[in-house]
């Protein structure tokens, strides 16, 4: 019996793409970092495989798989590379939201944007943030005017992923209507929207993050994906929670390989006529890091099977998100430490991995707006 209570269907695709991210994924990873450059051939391969149609239908040629298999699949690649494993997640986002539309626009969309993106060909860039609104979505000023058979929209995006890859093929902004707020679907090479290039960072290099603009962008009726004035609803009120599982997954995976990079070191290098992982000092980060990876690979995990059981899991969303990222950050900060001034060298790995989980604490609502999530959904806000 698996510990962990995985199916034998999720052990294969955690072996499968566990023995990928080694074979294909892990050997480049530093020189992609390094030259901030995105492997399109690699994603390829990695639709060929079936990670980025893994939650999608068969009719779409998805297979289907359960939330907590993809979560494995998130965990494997950031084992590798967490910018690539970021990249897919949030490529498959808009196109999952396309598939599940039941009118002509499913039929219309399916050959344009749901099929490449299940094969590994396109990736689509949600667009959220902006330079004045980040986790306090209200405030987001973008604005989409109906005018006739279109809507206009204007404003600004900002730390937007992959909108910039050569392979996206659409945006999925969200917008102020007279009604709420609307999200869309902006084709890329609409006329009226353009972006920046790609921002510098601490981390995640060989993944694309820009600022976005909308200038008179007008796009068809029909690209406004759900109810007019339910776009914020549904992502603040679903999106988000799935979203912060998957992020969780990243910390997981980058925590676990941080932990086993610096296990190895430990036991190889030698100071004081003995191996360094004889040093109770050095133990006690190792130690460490194996019980709150146990404890935040269990909260994520509970919190996707909340979410298949189709239970309210916006608490335990926000506590994995906030716990494994969280823990993450810790031990990455650990294996730099073990490694000692090799750790601060970025052709070691556990650089990159120190670098890249800094992001992670702060995407999809940072440790604080989990904080606060968590502390409302205990009924910390009620009234006496």
């Amino acid at each position: 019996m698996d510990p962990y209570g995985y199916g034998e269907a999720q052990l294969q695709i955690q072996r499968t793409v566990r023995d990928f991210a080694r074979r294909e994924v892990a050997s480049g990873a530093e020189e992609r970092d390094r030259l901030s450059q995105f492997d399109y051939g690699l994603y390829r391969k990695l639709g060929a495989l079936g990670v980025p149609g893994m939650l999608f239908p068969g009719e779409f040629g998805g297979s289907g798989a359960d939330h907590l298999s993809f979560c494995l699949a998130i965990e494997e690649l950031s084992r590798a590379d967490v910018a690539l494993a970021l990249t897919m997640w949030v490529g498959t986002q808009g196109a999952q939201t396309l598939s599940r539309l039941h009118d002509e626009r499913r039929e219309a969309w399916r050959e344009r944007f749901v099929l490449p993106t299940v094969r590994g060909e396109m990736v689509g860039a949600g667009a959220i943030t902006e330079p004045d609104a980040g986790s306090d979505t209200a405030a987001i000023r973008t604005t989409a005017v109906l005018d006739g058979d279109e809507w206009v929209l204007n404003g600004a995006k900002i730390f937007i992923s992959n909108a910039g890859l050569e392979n996206c093929g659409f945006v999925t902004p969200l917008c102020r209507t007279d009604e709420g707020f609307g999200l869309f679907l902006v084709p890329k090479g609409t006329q009226g929207f353009r972006m920046g290039p790609p921002l510098r960072k601490m981390g995640l290099r060989s993944s694309d993050t820009r600022e976005l603009w909308f200038d008179d962008c007008r796009i068809p009726a029909t690209h406004l994906l759900g109810g007019r004035g339910s776009g914020r609803a549904a992502i603040v009120g679903g999106g988000f929670a799935l979203t912060r599982i998957y992020i969780a997954s990243n910390g997981v995976g980058a925590a676990a390989e941080c932990l086993d990079l610096a296990l190895a070191h430990a036991r190889s290098r030698s100071a004081f006529k003995r191996t360094i992982s004889r040093f109770q000092h050095v133990q006690a980060m190792l130690v460490e890091t194996a019980v709150e990876l146990e404890a935040g690979r269990m909260l994520r995990d509970k919190a996707c099977r909340m979410h298949e059981a189709d239970l309210p899991y916006a608490k335990e969303a926000a506590m994995a998100k906030l716990y494994c990222t969280e823990m993450a950050k810790r031990a990455a900060d650990h294996g730099v430490q073990v490694f000692g001034g090799l750790g601060f060298m970025d052709e070691t790995p556990v650089s990159r991995f120190y670098r890249d989980v800094r992001a992670l604490t702060i995407a999809e609502g940072t440790s604080e707006i989990q904080k606060h999530i968590i502390a409302r959904e205990m009924g910390c806000f009620s009234p006496v």
